[in-house]
């Protein structure tokens, strides 16, 4: 499929609360236009309650993730979120998983940039690996929060084919400003589509949360805005503009050894 149509939900988190997260995150879904593929917010089912991250990566990140399974398969689309999880030593991880209508495993991508200011770096695991993706025509590359500051990590994904980058946040309004440049700039500069989905309203330590997930194009422009508020914001995409972009200004193909890399 040349065109791919992508729900952004945006949504208020309930810090700590995983059950009362899921079925806000359900009716949301439920409600939304069709899409191809939904994308939740970063650490959606607990936002950053430390004290329950390992009791909910243990017991509650499992039948989230079948409930999303179930609910994708009930919407036929793909569905992503970050969620509290257990890597394969059994060490805490911010892991982004993403499920397919059609059943399978599903792919995930363990945040590899960890933000020091939350102190993520001494309570989770950070990844070491890309993750793509195939969706049909597309693939996808996944990405969490910081990692928008990484730039390197979005260019070693367009040299490897990727044409979209799915990006889960949960980024402050007091940076919205960055969050919508970054994002932006991820998109120009790689001749892809990125699609971000944030969260929005206040956690249990009065930080607010900004919104303005978006759908960005391979030109900058905006394809779809979610503004500030929670609900699903649904954007189409076309392979070809992606296409246009880089035939117009092929700075992939005309990065200088030495000086790019």
């Amino acid at each position: 499929m040349s065109a791919l149509r992508i729900g952004l939900v945006q949504m208020r988190v309930a810090d700590g609360d995983a059950a009362r997260n899921l079925g806000q995150a359900t009716a949301l879904i439920r409600g939304a236009p069709r899409a191809d593929l939904y994308l939740l917010p970063e650490l959606w089912s607990t936002g950053y309650a430390y004290a329950c991250w390992r009791s909910s990566a243990e017991h509650e990140t499992p039948g989230l993730c079948n409930a999303l399974r179930c609910l994708s398969a009930e919407r036929g689309a793909w569905i992503g979120g970050s969620l509290v999880s257990l890597d394969e030593q059994g060490r805490l991880t911010n892991r982004l998983w993403l499920l397919a209508p059609t059943g399978g495993e599903p792919t995930v991508y363990d945040k590899g940039h960890l933000f020091p200011p939350l102190e993520e770096h001494r309570r989770f695991t950070a990844g070491t690996k890309r993750v793509r993706v195939p969706m049909g025509a597309w693939t996808a590359a996944l990405s969490i929060c910081f990692d928008l500051r990484f730039p390197e990590m979005y260019r070693r994904d367009a040299l490897d084919g990727a044409n979209l980058f799915l990006v889960v946040a949960e980024w402050p309004e007091s940076r919205a400003a960055a969050l919508a440049v970054l994002a932006r700039a991820r998109a120009i500069e790689n001749h892809a589509f990125l699609a971000l989905s944030n969260r929005c309203g206040s956690a249990l330590d009065g930080v607010r949360f900004g919104g303005g997930s978006g759908i960005f194009a391979p030109d900058g422009s905006v394809v779809v805005d979610a503004g500030s508020g929670e609900g699903v914001a649904v954007g189409m995409i076309d392979l070809a503009q992606a296409g246009a972009a880089r035939a117009t200004a092929p700075a992939l193909e005309l990065r200088q050894a030495g000086l790019d890399w």
